[in-house]
């Protein structure tokens, strides 16, 4: 049998709370995090919802370019949608990981990276479109001035 006069279980120090090497914001950085965050999905909704008043356009051009036969306006409605509906999701998803920096602990900076990836992606697509449409203007101005200097 057990002798009565050890203890039961040996004298152990006690056991700390898990704390990651992660950075852990404050509550007033935590307060703006909330703010932008709150914006970015204001700000995404409507964006997506704007996304989806072109896509209902351009559904309509389309039925109504099987009469005309001019399909312009609605590959251009289609691009708005993309266009609004990417940046949209991007942002709302943002806006999710920036909320979930108030919202869990010691993931902090991992929600921040990926917030920021986020970002990345919208303003990398947002770059390519301006870049194409600066070109494409460069273009369309060559063009009109070569139309007027031949009349």
């Amino acid at each position: 049998m057990a002798d009565p006069n050890l203890p039961l279980a040996p004298d152990l120090p006690p056991i700390e709370t898990h704390r990651s090497g992660q950075y852990e914001f404050n509550d007033e950085q935590n307060r703006q995090l909330t703010g932008l965050g709150d914006a970015m999905r204001v700000c995404a909704g409507l964006m997506q919802l704007m996304g989806l008043a072109f896509v209902v356009l351009c559904v309509m051009s389309v039925i109504a370019a099987r009469e005309s036969g001019g399909y312009g306006p609605a590959v251009g409605l289609g691009a708005g949608a993309l266009l609004c509906l990417s940046i949209g999701f991007w942002t709302g998803s943002a806006a999710t990981s920036f909320r979930r920096i108030v919202e869990t602990k010691n993931e902090d900076i991992w929600h921040l990276m990926n917030a920021l990836g986020k970002l990345h992606n919208m303003y990398g697509l947002l770059r390519t479109i301006i870049l194409g449409s600066l070109v494409l203007a460069v273009v369309a101005l060559a063009l009109i001035s070569v139309a007027l200097g031949t009349k």
